[in-house]
């Protein structure tokens, strides 16, 4: 995994000192927790994504801000396709996500690994395929506790991770060390700086930026643009590939 972070390197900046979002989820707290059910973006079990990504790196060979985009296929919460792009549309790294193990293209060759391992050097926080359904606009099924914070909002729990819901949207997530925190939306024109040969996809209205904070310093931020719920996803997209076998999947 080494090589990946000096393929990276060209693209790396100092990191700015910035205000940082405040947690709000308390799950120390006193409530009483009830069994719930439910399920958000029913609509959007497949999908496709785009929009921009910063991450700060906090490794050994390189401490640094990478600002990019993202192109992000998801036919179920535990398979997942990203594409990481750099100024220029230079390509950076493909990671194809299946369960607890990924793959991850570059330099011309597949490495493979733990996801959480992988997701700790990108995104300097273990980011599951529950995270990335909330954060990207994807269905996500709860089945866990919820309780009623006394502040109109609510909190729910499953397999230790918390999010707190207000008006039936999560707006904050909090796992361990890493807590994510929804921005305000601002109102994108819808049409805008999309080609013609993409007019399948839809143009969020409103983009949403989540923000996420590990051991109190900057992990990552997603502004989602475009979400596509109609399009169809080949299962080779998910496969594991051969280790000689080139990302054909590059000009998607």
């Amino acid at each position: 995994m080494k090589k990946l972070f000096f393929f990276f390197s060209a693209f790396f900046l100092l990191i700015s000192c910035s205000t940082l979002p405040q947690k709000t989820v308390d799950e120390k707290g006193s409530y009483a927790w009830k069994p719930e059910k439910f399920e958000l973006n029913q609509q959007n079990a497949a999908f496709s994504a785009e929009g921009a990504v910063t991450m700060w790196i906090d490794v050994e060979q390189f401490k640094g801000k990478f600002e990019g985009d993202y192109q992000i296929f998801s036919s179920d919460p535990e398979k997942w396709r990203m594409i990481i792009t750099g100024p220029f549309n230079i390509s950076v790294a493909t990671v194809i996500i299946n369960g607890e193990t990924a793959n991850i293209f570059h330099e011309g060759i597949w490495d493979s690994g733990p996801w959480s391992e992988i997701s700790k050097q990108l995104f300097n926080a273990s980011v599951d395929g529950d995270l990335f359904s909330v954060m990207l606009g994807g269905r996500f099924r709860f089945e866990g506790e919820c309780a009623d914070t006394g502040t109109g909002d609510k909190l729910c729990r499953k397999n230790g991770i918390y999010y707190k819901i207000a008006k039936e949207k999560v707006v904050e997530i909090a796992s361990g060390d890493l807590y994510i925190v929804s921005e305000k939306k601002t109102r994108i024109p819808t049409g805008k700086g999309r080609s013609k040969k993409n007019k399948t996809k839809n143009t969020v209205k409103k983009t949403k930026r989540w923000i996420g904070v590990s051991r109190g310093k900057p992990a990552f931020i997603f502004e989602n643009k475009y979400l596509d719920a109609s399009a169809e996803l080949p299962e080779s997209l998910f496969e594991m590939p051969r280790s000689d076998e080139p990302d054909i999947f590059d000009e998607l």
